[in-house]
């Protein structure tokens, strides 16, 4: 019997040993993993913490901020990620990847409009209580309370090796559906040995956004322009209109936190109207026409764009170089119609 209670006595002791060692990184870290797949994002966090505090690696700290993103806590998100980019800062041994910090730099520019809209709403005092509805059960709301993730968890194998890009991984959010600006400014118009002073021009854009990296989109869609051109008939003053109409590729690449730089090829067709008065300069003997002559049409042009918010971006067009060769028609001396515009305006993303 005394060798039966000692034989129990020490395999309690061995258990509270165990109970009582502390959990090693490795342990924290699947911790982690499991209660971020089940949506738990506060114990996530605070597992990978823990993690963290015993080993001192940075991925666990781009851990957290991902599980306070996933919760909606976004000043929180916001300090880890550049924590998490300030330890990697100093990490001669394993620099961070270029892509990899421009992504966890756009993470940290779109939370800051978060940070901003929950600092506003904390700061409204409240206007009052509601008295529970009588008859009623429960005082408190019938949801689950876990909202839709957007994301999940790594691998889960639960080591915790150097490897800094073995870290909790989440979607960047829903895709953009469309991109568009509006643009106005001056034109130079050059048409063989004819005269024109630079002309008011204005133009719209609107794509489909397609992420191709993370600095890197790319914009499918159309582009419209139009530009008058004032023209004397004889003693009266008439005025033409370029109207272009193109199928159009934009591609912007984010060089900074919101500030872009863009390029546009388009091609399509150029509609020159307006030339059906007699005396005009741009037909043969000033002939004229019966409805608007149709042109082959490239566009290129080079632009800026800072982003005021993440939905409203300012654009400037320093340079647009338009080009169509000569309708049958037009005077011999005009061997093409070109353009050069300068322009600026406002872009919506959403």
């Amino acid at each position: 019997m005394k060798r039966m209670f000692t034989v129990a006595s020490a395999a309690l002791f061995a258990a509270s040993l165990a109970r009582a060692q502390p959990k090693s990184a490795e342990e924290w870290d699947k911790d982690g993993e499991t209660q971020y797949s089940l949506g738990n994002f506060d114990q996530a966090a605070e597992s990978f913490k823990k993690a963290f505090e015993v080993a001192g690696k940075p991925n666990y700290l781009y851990n957290v901020a991902q599980a306070y993103r996933q919760g909606n806590k976004c000043k929180e998100a916001q300090f880890f990620y550049k924590r998490f980019l300030d330890l990697k800062d100093n990490d001669k041994a394993k620099p961070l990847a270029p892509d990899k910090r421009a992504e966890i730099e756009g993470f940290i520019n779109d939370l800051e409009d978060c940070v901003k809209r929950q600092a506003a709403i904390s700061a409204k005092p409240p206007t009052g209580t509601q008295p529970p509805d009588k008859g009623s059960g429960s005082d408190t709301g019938s949801g689950s309370g876990s909202g839709p993730r957007v994301g999940s968890a790594g691998s889960g194998s639960g080591s915790d090796d150097d490897d800094d890009t073995r870290v909790t991984k989440t979607t960047v959010g829903p895709p953009k559906l469309i991109s568009a600006r509006l643009e106005g400014g001056g034109s130079k118009i050059n048409a063989g040995g004819l005269d024109i002073p630079i002309q008011a021009t204005g133009a719209l854009i609107a794509g489909y956004p397609l992420a191709v990296m993370p600095q890197l989109t790319l914009d499918l869609g159309a582009a419209f322009t139009f530009t008058p051109v004032p023209y004397q008939a004889g003693t009266e003053s008439k005025s033409a209109s370029f109207i272009a109409l193109l199928a159009n590729v934009g591609a912007s690449y984010e060089v900074i936190p919101k500030l872009s730089l863009r390029g546009d090829l388009g091609a399509g067709i150029l509609l020159f109207s307006g030339l059906d008065e007699m005396g005009n300069p741009f037909t043969e003997n000033g002939n004229a026409t019966s409805g608007a002559l149709g042109m082959f049409h490239i566009r290129v042009g080079a632009s800026a764009d800072y982003a005021i918010t993440p939905n409203i971006i300012a654009t400037l067009t320093p340079l647009a170089f338009s080009y169509s060769p000569p309708k049958e028609g037009l005077k011999a001396d005009i061997k093409s119609i070109t353009r050069l515009d300068f322009m600026l305006g406002l872009g919506y993303r959403m």
